[in-house]
């Protein structure tokens, strides 16, 4: 057992938390093309849902996840829904349920940088890069996310297309001067490009502020908010969700060992746990305050 592990972990477990916000593939379901959900999943989210507030932060748009929260909540969807928000195109928009209206509401949106390039200009250029070795073109208002060819494609081969379409990217910043303007993250799935305005970290800072406006307690730093991804690493996907400035950063999937405060998921045996069933277990553990 990895005693500093346990120490991290056990240091968390001390702590009351009012919201939990996910990424979703490789943390809700096992990292993989179009995963299903786990049996265990939709029970832990609905129990939780009805203690604390609830927050999915993906590179998909709305439409992608509302359905993946459907999904989860099922039949109790209806009544769970005020808890919950939708941080999407990775921290470049958010939305929620107005019960007044009865619908879907963006609460925020996070404009493309044009500073350097237009919006249009880069599009012409990402596929004039990227069209000979993706699958997809994915352009969202607040995302461009490349997928390679994910269909019966072992998720090792997956993970190596976007490693080399990380690298061919950063080139391309860089060479074109947009390296301090937009950003890139590999999910293993897909390599997402955003503004550095629009990550998930600025999506961790709405959700706090919507929370604040809800007049829910919270410090300045939003401890009281754990975060849930997989890929903390320099380039992931959730660098910037898990980099410990706002919220308490989990991971359940690769670790940082000099990150101190980066929160690994140990169970009863000591063995670590991974992926879905590293956030289903410690989800179990935690403890809310009642607001």
């Amino acid at each position: 057992m990895n005693k500093e592990l346990q120490k991290r972990m056990n240091r968390a477990l001390e702590r009351q938390y009012v919201a939990c916000m996910f990424d979703y593939d490789g943390t809700l379901v096992e990292r993989g093309y179009h995963m299903p959900l786990p049996q265990y999943i939709p029970s832990v989210l609905q129990d939780t849902s009805r203690k604390a507030y609830m927050a999915i932060c993906t590179a998909r748009p709305f439409e992608g996840a509302f359905r993946d929260a459907h999904h989860m909540l099922g039949e109790h969807f209806d009544d769970l829904r005020s808890k919950w928000v939708w941080i999407c195109e990775n921290g470049g928009a958010g939305y929620l349920y107005d019960e007044e209206s009865d619908t879907y509401k963006e609460f925020y949106r996070v404009a493309w940088p044009t500073n350097v390039m237009s919006k249009e200009k880069f599009i012409e250029l990402v596929h004039v890069t990227f069209d000979h070795l993706v699958d997809q073109v994915d352009v969202q208002e607040s995302v461009i996310i490349l997928r390679p060819q994910q269909v019966n494609v072992p998720a090792e081969d997956i993970a190596a297309a976007c490693e080399q379409i990380q690298n061919i990217g950063l080139k391309m910043l860089k060479e074109n001067g947009l390296d301090d303007e937009i950003r890139l993250g590999n999910s293993s799935l897909g390599v997402i490009l955003y503004g550095v305005d629009s990550d998930k970290n600025r999506g961790v800072a709405e959700f706090g502020k919507l929370l604040v406006s809800r007049g829910v307690p919270l410090s300045d730093d939003l401890r009281e908010i754990i975060l849930f991804g997989d890929r903390p690493v320099r380039y992931g996907n959730d660098a910037y969700f898990l980099n410990g400035k706002l919220g308490r950063p989990v991971t359940v999937g690769e670790d940082i060992p000099e990150r101190g405060d980066l929160i690994s998921v140990i169970d009863e045996n000591g063995e670590r746990l991974m992926g879905p069933r590293a956030t289903s277990y410690l989800l179990r553990q935690l403890s809310f305050k009642i607001l």
